[in-house]
């Protein structure tokens, strides 16, 4: 597949919205890669600076326990790295903040049936990047809505500076603190077909609810961007990786 170019409407809706959602970004045998490559680390029980699991047995019946998320994998596995710098995301990134892209994160989270959700926040709480903001790109590697956590986000709501996290009901969040999105903003839930990627600005409201399927996991594939030309940004995500 070609690199994506963006059409005017496209750059307008990102601009006035703070997310664009973008089909078929990564194709069926990109996603089933990504997935065998989380299923290749899951295997090893214990990954330093990734993740670490226990049995189910061991669990205490929190399936998030079992199937943690993954935090920067493309640091311990090419193929991850791969599709943290695609070229086709990558164009995407470039056309939306006018400028070239610098890699910062990459995370895989498995959200197994049962598991709780994240509480309402915005990105660059975390990464602090000045001036401006972080952008995400969020891959859904199956089919994803809200029975199964899918993602919410609040159109509009990039405008706000970062706001004060306040303590959150952790038998619904796996995060102990959360947002509270202001009145004019409302909740948009966003259905995605196995492929499509979600980019979203570092100041936008987000989050997802537990998934409440029966037998289906949500898995994605997350990293999180910024403009080669930020002077400031959390070094804590370093090494950072010019695109």
């Amino acid at each position: 597949m070609p690199p994506t170019a963006l059409t005017d409407e496209q750059l307008r809706h990102y601009d006035e919205h703070g997310y664009l959602l973008v089909p078929n970004c990564l194709t069926d045998e990109e996603c089933d890669e990504i997935i065998a490559r989380a299923h290749e680390l899951h295997r090893r029980k214990h990954v330093p600076g990734c993740f670490s699991r226990v049995d189910e047995s061991e669990s205490g019946g929190d399936p998030l326990r079992v199937y943690p998320r993954m935090m920067h994998p493309h640091r311990v596995d090419e193929r991850c790295l791969h599709y943290l710098t695609h070229p086709r995301i990558g164009s995407v990134l470039s056309g939306l903040l006018r400028d070239r892209v610098t890699a910062l994160q990459s995370m895989f989270y498995w959200k197994p049936p049962g598991a709780r959700g994240q509480a309402f926040h915005q990105d660059d709480y975390y990464l602090r990047t000045e001036p401006g903001a972080c952008i995400a790109a969020w891959t859904a590697l199956e089919p994803i809505d809200d029975e199964n956590g899918g993602m919410g986000v609040f159109p509009g709501s990039q405008q706000e500076p970062i706001l004060e996290m306040t303590p959150t009901d952790v038998n619904k969040s796996f995060t102990e603190t959360a947002v509270t999105p202001p009145a004019q903003y409302q909740r948009l839930g966003v259905d995605m077909a196995k492929g499509d990627t979600l980019f979203f600005h570092g100041h936008l409201i987000h989050g997802s609810p537990p998934n409440t399927s029966r037998d289906r996991f949500r898995m994605s594939f997350i990293c999180h961007y910024i403009a080669t030309s930020s002077t400031g940004y959390n070094h804590g995500y370093d090494p950072a990786i010019p695109m």
